[in-house]
């Protein structure tokens, strides 16, 4: 199964290890806190035991320091991970339902992984001072099961249950550390792996299921 997630990514899911899955909630290192709000929600049509559930996220991502952080304004898109759990006790100890492998290919990579400037972060990235915040849609999706007595891996029995991401924050070539340290007058580079805080979500048992998701 494929599901299209952008006009630069196409994500492919691999069902044999596909499960429900919600990362761990969100650590206190983090120089980010990032905060998801679904805003939109499209079922697809999959076959007769399962559909895919089109997830439109907004993120808010605070800076947590006291000192001005470098953000990738693309961060998410070029590189996530999607978990899914029963409820945050299960979440919390790692016990997901849905935890996907991703492979991603770019469609346009050109465009998304042109080098930034090294003399400042210019206009891909976005400088957050202490307390400041910035907010990027991002644009993912689970798999969904009718109502039925069975279950199908790689696929979220109907229900609610917690939903959490995993994004990178870095996507260019070239080392994190070089860049960091030429834009240190300017405050931060945030790198690796931020976690978005949980979010709940709804599976229903009998979606409106649209037929062409495009």
């Amino acid at each position: 199964m494929r599901i299209r997630t952008g006009p630069l990514l196409l994500l492919t899911i691999l069902p044999l290890l596909l499960t429900t899955a919600v990362n761990t909630p969100t650590k206190d290192d983090q120089l980010l806190r990032a905060v998801p709000e679904l805003v939109g929600t499209r079922y697809c049509d999959g076959d007769a035991e399962v559909y895919s559930v089109w997830l439109k996220l907004r993120v808010r991502f605070v800076n947590r320091t006291d000192r001005t952080l470098i953000l990738e304004r693309a961060i998410g898109r070029a590189w996530y991970r999607v978990k899914v759990a029963r409820n945050l006790e299960r979440l919390a100890a790692g016990d997901y339902e849905y935890n996907p492998k991703i492979d991603w290919f770019f469609t346009n990579k050109n465009e998304l992984l042109e080098k930034p400037r090294t003399d400042s972060p210019g206009a891909d990235f976005v400088l957050l001072a202490p307390g400041g915040a910035f907010e990027s849609e991002i644009n993912t999706g689970v798999f969904g099961q009718y109502e039925n007595p069975e279950s199908f891996r790689g696929s979220i029995r109907p229900g609610v249950h917690v939903f959490q991401m995993e994004l990178s924050a870095w996507s260019h070539p070239g080392k994190a550390s070089e860049f960091a340290e030429s834009w240190r007058k300017f405050g931060e580079l945030v790198t690796g792996v931020i976690r978005t805080e949980p979010l709940e979500i709804r599976i229903p048992s009998e979606p409106k299921v649209e037929k062409n998701c495009e």
